[in-house]
Formats: C-alpha cells, structure tokens, sequence
C-alpha cells in the first residue's frame, strides 16, 4: 500500500540532480513502492503527472494519470495512470507550441513553454516490458515536463519570453490560456 508523500518545491537540491537510472532487469519491492508512492500521491495532488524526485527520490521513474475534466489544455485526451520507468523520448518533428504549465514543485507560478507536439516516447513497465509510442498534444508536453525533472530542470528554466509568466488566479481572471 502506497503513502501519499510531501511534494519537493523548488529550491529542493534534488530538484537539481540528475536522476539514476534503473536496472530493469531488477525491478525489485522497493521500486514497485516508490511506483505505488508516486500514484497515490499524484491522486491526491493536483498535477497530472509526477517524477520521483518530486517525493525526494533520485530514480528515473515517473508517474502520469489524467482525467479529461482535470485538464486545461485544448487538444488534452484522457490518460490513464501510467508508471515510466526509465522514460525517454525523440521528437518526430520540428513542429512545436508554446502554452502554460504548470508544477507541483512551483505551486502559484505558470510559465509558457515551447515543447514538441510530437514524440516518440519509450520506457519500461512496473514488469520490465519495453513500451515504445507515439504521442502528441497534451500528453507530449506531460512526458516532456515529467523527464525534465529526471535531467535536474523545472519549466522555469525554459520560459523564454520576458513576460512568460503568470500566476494561476491571473490565467484564469484573464483567460491567458487562449491569448498566444
């Protein structure tokens, strides 16, 4: 049984670090409890998705479940909660949008992000199986975002326009999430 634990907010040093890799080949009680841990975290936070050094773990392990109503962005479908072990990911092409995100680890701040709308993701399940897709949209930015932490960065990091920021209760009052 999973613990809903205490999220790790920017300027956190394991933030900053980046993420050891997992031997797949021993997916063991321990990492099947961090998984469990990041799930029943992410169900009772208010992210979409959640990368073990969010709880204070150094893994490549991330965690990503959303339902449609939780969702801001336009083109976002339904993803079901779904453990990455050892995720990467390869843009399919050049084509790209910036939009706000978001961060359990920067609870009031959002920031516009250019990510590829198209990649291919690749990682490995709670039984070690290769899982190799192809993803767009909302849930490429998610996947984006969530390996992001695994290589040491939030999104603050790649906010580029001067006036890229905003806080939620401002995006909101200011329907910003439909102003390009």
């Amino acid at each position: 049984m999973g613990k809903v634990l205490k999220i790790r907010e920017v300027g956190d040093p394991i933030l900053e670090m980046e993420c050891d890799q997992i031997d797949i080949k021993d997916i063991n009680k321990n990492i099947l409890d961090i998984i469990e841990d990041l799930k029943l975290t992410l169900e009772y936070g208010t992210g979409l998705g959640i990368p073990a050094p969010q709880i204070g773990i150094n893994k490549r392990i991330i965690v990503v479940g959303a339902k449609k109503e939780n969702i801001k962005y336009n083109d976002a479908e339904e993803i079901p909660i779904t453990a990455m072990i050892n995720p990467i990911w390869e843009k399919l092409s050049e084509d790209t949008d910036i939009q706000y995100e978001g961060c359990m680890s920067v609870p009031t701040i959002r920031g516009k992000v250019e990510r590829y709308k198209n990649i291919e993701l690749t990682y490995y399940n709670e039984n070690g199986k290769k899982i190799v897709k192809k993803i767009n949209g909302f849930f490429a930015r998610l996947v984006q975002h969530e390996c992001d932490h695994l290589d040491g960065k939030v999104f603050l990091e790649k906010v580029k326009e001067p006036n890229g920021f905003a806080t939620i209760e401002n995006i909101n009052k200011y329907n910003l999430r439909d102003k390009k």
